[in-house]
């Protein structure tokens, strides 16, 4: 699933020309995250280097319809 967008409101040219929108529950609350190309390659490398860490199936399954 691609859900890479354009940051059509760019404010410099310091700011990431796209991001990644990403919806996660933090302290029981589900909250937006706009992640950046470069934040995203560093998480996958991260999950790839420590796939122990990474939920199995049914843990992603019980956590996206809160079971």
């Amino acid at each position: 699933m691609n859900t890479r967008k354009e940051n059509e409101g760019r404010k410099t040219k310091k700011e990431a020309t796209h991001y990644w929108p990403t919806r996660l529950r933090v302290d029981g609350k589900a909250v937006w995250i706009l992640l950046t190309d470069a934040e995203v390659r560093r998480a996958a490398r991260r999950a790839e280097n420590n796939s122990e860490d990474v939920p199995g199936l049914w843990t992603r399954i019980r956590l996206v319809f809160g079971l």
